[in-house]
């Protein structure tokens, strides 16, 4: 009796722990742009473009993520991404290689970061914005979260 009554106690706190959170990795068919995300922090699902470029997520809070790729027909590289950022908004951050860049700041009243990897002729980017009362919140999220940006063109 002891040991069902333990077992019947074990399984009870089991159940009254909060599950923990889920990952969710998105993968991009079109250009193979793959990045990974708590999913207790951007819940909603927006639709896709029909495109088929990317996707995007909203938190209940306002912060929002978008993963994507697109076409370099233009001839961008990780300086001229930094410069153009520059142009229209605040950046605060900036640090860049031959194939990648990374980009901070403030754009309309958010926070923003971005990464972006050049592969071929496609860029792939990561971006995330939030407002600046959550920034405690977001801030340690934006780093592991752009991180787990990477190319798998595999099927």
């Amino acid at each position: 009796m002891r040991i069902s009554l333990a077992l019947a106690a074990a399984l009870s706190m089991a159940m009254s722990v909060p599950a923990a959170a889920r990952d969710v990795t998105y993968r991009n068919e079109r250009f193979g742009t793959v990045a990974t995300f708590p999913s207790e922090a951007f819940r909603e699902a927006l639709p896709e473009p029909t495109n088929g470029d990317g996707r995007a997520w909203r938190s209940d809070n306002g912060a929002e993520l978008f993963i994507y790729a697109r076409a370099n027909a233009g001839g961008e590289t990780p300086a001229s991404i930094v410069r153009d950022r520059a142009a229209d908004d605040t950046v605060t951050y900036r640090r860049a290689g031959d194939r990648w860049v990374v980009v901070s700041g403030f754009r309309d009243g958010k926070i923003f970061y971005e990464r972006y990897i050049f592969r071929g002729d496609v860029i792939h980017s990561v971006a995330i914005r939030y407002p600046p009362n959550l920034r405690k919140t977001y801030d340690r999220l934006v780093g592991p979260i752009t991180k787990t940006l990477r190319v798998d063109r595999s099927s």
